[in-house]
């Protein structure tokens, strides 16, 4: 579905990802594990259009996407719930849930999305007409996904989803994750700092570092890795040998 060929990408200090290739299949969910300015985030603006590639090329579909508009990627079907959620936070609940909805004229369809957003998220439905920025954390992030939902994505990326949640709503953040896998045939490209509960959720993973795919596999792979345990995971060569 998603194929990125040599992708190199950055700001105008110098680049952030080197070379990068990466694939995903409809279906899957996938997972970009690496540490802070590691070009995770870089990657995915790369991929919804915010930033061009300074070289390389990104192929949605078959088509070529790179230098596109992002409200043309999010048209064919690529939408972003962003690092720190991006709500807009004077605006009410419903207010942003419709903005999901804005390139969308099928009004029944868009109807029976929003329902189905509820089921998932019913607190929403009861704070329809509440602003944004008094909810919690995770009642914020919960707005983020189901307005990307609203967009009717073909394929989902989700930028540190878990990030400054409790531990409680970081559970059921990779609930719904799995869900949306599972139960709702979503395709996802997960970008998480929590690499065990990331790996936990995914079929297949990368690892960056310096903007460079050092390591890539089944998650359950990465998982056994000594490196990805020791750098990612928490564990020490003794952990890992007992």
């Amino acid at each position: 579905m998603l194929s990125i060929e040599n992708v190199s990408s950055g700001y105008e200090k110098g680049l952030a990802v080197h070379g990068v290739d990466i694939k995903v299949e409809k279906g899957e969910v996938v997972v970009l594990i690496g540490a802070n300015g590691a070009g995770k985030s870089t990657l995915l603006r790369t991929i919804s259009g915010t930033l061009r590639p300074k070289k390389g090329h990104i192929l949605f579909q078959g088509q070529k996407i790179d230098g596109k508009k992002p409200h043309s990627i999010v048209r064919i079907g690529i939408v972003q719930v962003p690092e720190g959620r991006g709500i807009i936070s004077r605006m009410t609940v419903k207010e942003n849930l419709d903005m999901g909805a804005y390139l969308r004229s099928d009004k029944d369809g868009i109807i029976r999305d929003l329902e189905r957003v509820f089921e998932k998220f019913p607190r929403l439905k009861e704070r329809l007409g509440q602003n944004a920025g008094t909810l919690s954390g995770g009642e914020q992030q919960m707005l983020a996904i189901g307005r990307a939902l609203l967009a009717k994505p073909r394929l989902l990326l989700m930028d540190e989803p878990s990030l400054g949640l409790s531990p409680t709503f970081v559970e059921f953040v990779f609930e719904t994750i799995h869900e949306l896998r599972e139960k709702d045939g979503y395709t996802i490209l997960l970008v998480e700092q929590n690499a065990n509960q990331a790996l936990g959720v995914a079929d297949r993973g990368y690892v960056l570092e310096t903007g460079r795919i050092v390591l890539e596999g089944e998650s359950q792979a990465l998982r056994n890795n000594e490196e990805v345990q020791r750098a990612y995971l928490g564990k020490s060569a003794r952990t890992v040998e007992t």
